[in-house]
């Protein structure tokens, strides 16, 4: 893709689209265009453009008064943010999306785009979304409130919410669905040192009581969990590379350290876009390989994880930053958000 994308997804479903076209049994792939307020579809078995969605057909401004007020120093801050995560209804009839600085989740159909329903958060930005496995509970960071608020996708409403560190950001589910994973940043407008509390938090899908943290001395960025549940594979703020982490110990037990290259050469740490080293990590079907998007190194690195070697670098363009493995394994697909030129 060459604009600016930060959410991905991948599924296999039936599509319709507006033209009346229908994509049977494919894999699609969901790219959110953060600039344009859209979503590509992209047909993974011919890697070709079905189609996009507009998820911003209510306007470009936020419909919250207090959202609105705060909107235009946001925009200078930051710039805009229409798309920030993706989700689909386990039917795929439905595409939920959080607006970023619009500060708000809007579920869209998929068949037509049609906007179905938005609700505000309580946060001046939407961060990333996860949705239960059973469809009904759609999970979303609200960053500046410090809390995932939980919306019940039948009724539209926001039924509870849980506490996590400062400023969370990204979503898992577990792999049997049971627990949501929280990832927090700490607070990236505070000084190092007295940026809060930087975590994994670990609540109960159904009861949203939280049954665990793990604490980091710097931001939690994307993670990846082994299909039995044991171990998780976690990116931190200003690391190249990333960390493997034994859920039950709660212990590190092995560090993956990775290139810097390109326009990282020679660049503090501190002066990193967004704090972020390495944005993006995915593992294969299979668990043998780790897919590591080096997002300020303009690289994917493909790492045997048995041993935790590098088997390849790939040069992708500017800024990778998401990960994900396509649903039939084949690929790693990673999308780059910088402004400059795209593999």
């Amino acid at each position: 893709m060459t604009r600016p994308a930060i959410a991905i997804l991948t599924v296999t479903l039936a599509l319709g689209l507006g033209g009346g076209g229908v994509a049977w049994g494919r894999s699609v792939l969901f790219v959110g265009n953060v600039d344009e307020g859209t979503v590509t579809l992209v047909d993974m078995s011919v890697l070709r453009v079905l189609g996009s969605i507009n998820v911003i057909p209510d306007g470009t401004t936020p419909r919250d008064p207090a959202q609105a007020a705060a909107y235009p120093a946001l925009v200078r801050a930051k710039g805009t943010n229409y798309v920030q995560g993706l989700a689909l209804s386990p039917d795929g009839q439905t595409l939920y999306v959080s607006r970023g600085f619009l500060g708000d989740v809007a579920a869209f159909r998929v068949a037509g785009g049609q906007m179905l329903w938005r609700v505000q958060t309580s946060s001046v930005r939407a961060d990333h979304i996860g949705l239960s496995r059973d469809g009904r509970r759609l999970f979303v960071s609200a960053l500046s409130s410090n809390v995932v608020q939980v919306i019940d996708t039948a009724t539209h409403a926001f039924i509870g919410s849980f506490a996590t560190g400062d400023w969370p950001h990204v979503i898992e589910l577990s792999p049997n669905g049971r627990l949501v994973y929280n990832g927090s940043l700490g607070n990236q407008l505070a000084p190092a040192g007295a940026d809060g509390v930087k975590q994994l938090t670990v609540a109960d899908v159904n009861t949203l009581a939280v049954v665990r943290t793990y604490s980091f001395d710097v931001g939690v960025r994307p993670f990846t969990f082994t299909a039995d549940g044991r171990t998780a594979y976690v990116q931190l703020s200003y690391l190249n590379g990333f960390e493997e982490l034994d859920l039950a110990s709660g212990h590190v037990s092995r560090t993956m350290s990775l290139p810097v290259m390109g326009p990282a050469v020679g660049q503090a740490p501190s002066g990193y876009p967004n704090q972020a080293a390495h944005h993006g990590i995915a593992l294969s079907h299979e668990e043998r390989l780790i897919c590591d998007a080096a997002t300020v190194s303009d690289y994917v690195a493909l790492v045997s994880r048995p041993e935790l070697r590098v088997v390849s670098i790939i040069p992708v363009g500017d800024q990778p930053a998401e990960a994900q493995t396509s649903a039939d394994g084949r690929y790693c697909l990673v999308t780059t958000r910088g402004p400059g030129p795209q593999a």
